[in-house]
């Protein structure tokens, strides 16, 4: 008897310490919806999923966490540094904008993702986004920068030895600089160098190890890990770890279930730690289809009408499902494609291009749908996400009918700011929001029929926002993920402010998910 009890003992010793003393700390998106960022520790092992930057989350009054110095987007904590290996769930910024600060603060270690997730966000990391989170010295072109301060103009920041050595006259920064510390005098506008930009993605690319949905991964002696589809935006995942039977499941952002490019997630397998997105939790929209005829409508009318139409949008994946929408809508003879098209914003005619290459690669034509982690199998038989007429360009007048896109959503950066004061000021002009705005932003403003940053007499055009194209789930479907999962499952819900968090662990409650509970910044969940 003596010796069962000790080989039960010993089975224990050994197999407990895999899973019994993990723990996975929030470094973001816990009360409140951007920053995502988590630490998995596993003794001797640890590793993170996502490295986002915060965004504001004004709408929530309690969220404060952006002005604490150990959860900005300037700071990188050691421990996250010194990780193993990063996860990364999908290439939206808010969950990929800080890794080129990890980087250059000194983590050394691999990054997961799908194939569609590296290529996305080294996209956006070419067309200028993370890099001026990072501390430099900082050089330009002296001469370029006389030219901008006579004009008010913009000058690019350089820093590599490329760029060095290409310009005769160099201006340096002081040591440790960020960007926009370049611009306290307000005469000119610092722009990040374009070329410097893609050889520091070109870098980044060589930590990335691609990996198809629901292939095992080995990271260590202990764990292992696999990605299944979140549905999403194209290669968003969901991301389980396990060892021997235990698992810790991070859901990523889920997808609505209605986007026409991605189709429904994923139904994950049983865990035993769960931290969940709630972005959109407490709530229900059981009115997708008609808020798809409601946009469908309003656009068909305004160009009857004669209205030149505006669509500012995010860049990644917004605007290119909206350019799809319109391609539908003129394949079945619902709009004509007289009126032209034309999208301004580079950043995402950049995302544009990479996912018309996608759709009309040959190759698709011999592989299984399975195999395909962009799109449903719809759009690649479509060969095409674009509608006719279509234009990837900058326009210099604005004087004729149009539909045009451009970014940013929020109307604050980008092309959207330059354009706004235009278009808002022309009656002739209706303006389709199709994602959320934050409401200090100046879209947000306008919404709230106050007045926007910037100067414009009289609000002319007429506004109006649409829910059709929602990429998050709400409650019911938050249900449908969780469907195979234990009733006594540990929950922790992330990606969403106070108050959403705390309408979502209540709904949750009431469900029998007794184990559901909001995550804090900085405080480890087992």
């Amino acid at each position: 008897m003596r010796k069962l009890v000790l080989a039960i003992f010993a089975i224990a010793f050994f197999l407990l310490p895999l899973f019994a003393d993990v723990s996975v700390t929030p470094y973001g998106a816990a009360e409140t919806v951007s920053g995502s960022c988590f630490l998995l520790d596993a003794g001797d092992e640890k590793f993170i999923v996502d490295c986002g930057l915060f965004m504001s989350d004004s709408d929530d009054k309690d969220a404060k966490n952006f002005a604490l110095e150990e959860f900005s987007n300037f700071n990188i904590p050691k421990e996250l540094i010194d990780a193993r290996s990063l996860f990364l769930t999908h290439a939206h910024l808010d969950h990929s904008g800080r890794i080129p600060l990890l980087i250059y603060k000194g983590f050394k270690g691999k990054i997961y993702s799908t194939k569609a997730t590296k290529e996305l966000t080294l996209a956006l990391f070419k067309e200028r986004n993370g890099f001026d989170l990072i501390k430099r010295k900082w050089f330009w072109s002296e001469s370029q920068y006389e030219k901008a301060e006579d004009k008010n103009g913009t000058v690019a920041a350089h820093w590599t030895d490329e760029c060095k050595r290409s310009i005769k006259s160099i201006a340096y920064s002081k040591d440790g600089a960020l960007l926009k510390d370049l611009e306290k005098n307000g005469r000119v506008k610092f722009l990040l160098c374009k070329n410097c930009c893609e050889r520091e993605a070109e870098k980044i690319a060589e930590r990335f190890v691609t990996v198809d949905y629901n292939e095992e991964i080995k990271i260590s002696d202990k764990l292992k890990a696999k990605l299944i589809n979140a549905g999403h935006i194209p290669g968003s995942a969901s991301v389980i770890f396990s060892a021997d039977k235990e698992k810790v499941l991070f859901s990523g952002d889920l997808g609505s279930g209605h986007s026409k490019f991605n189709g429904e997630f994923e139904i994950p397998e049983p865990a035993d730690l769960i931290f969940m997105e709630a972005t959109y939790g407490g709530k229900i929209n059981n009115n997708v289809v008609g808020e798809y005829e409601l946009f469908r409508k309003d656009l068909k009318n305004a160009l009857e009408s004669g209205k030149t139409v505006w669509i500012p949008a995010f860049a990644l994946n917004r605007t290119q499902e909206v350019l799809y929408e319109l391609k539908l809508m003129q394949d079945n003879g619902y709009i004509s494609a007289k009126v032209p098209i034309y999208s301004v914003s580079p950043s995402a005619n950049a995302i544009t291009y990479l996912y018309q290459k996608e759709v009309s690669k040959k190759e698709h034509e011999s592989r299984e749908y399975s195999e395909r982690e962009w799109f449903l199998d719809s759009v690649y038989q479509k060969q095409s996400i674009l509608p006719e007429n279509i234009r990837l360009q900058m326009i210099r007048t604005y004087n004729m009918q149009m539909i045009l896109f451009s970014a940013s959503g929020n109307m604050d950066k980008g092309k959207s700011e330059q354009l706004a004061p235009i278009m808002l000021s022309d009656k002739n002009v209706f303006v389709m929001i199709v994602n959320y705005v934050e409401p200090s932003s100046s879209a947000g403003l306008i919404l709230r029929d106050k007045k926007p940053r910037f100067g414009i007499k009289k609000l002319a055009a007429k506004v109006k926002r649409y829910n059709a194209f929602s990429d998050h789930a709400d409650f019911e479907t938050l249900q449908k993920w969780l469907s195979k999962q234990s009733k006594d499952a540990k929950i922790y819900v992330i990606h969403s402010n106070k108050r959403n968090t705390s309408q979502t662990v209540g709904l949750l409650r009431e469900k029998g998910w007794t184990g559901a509970n909001g995550a804090k910044l900085g405080e480890a969940a087992h």
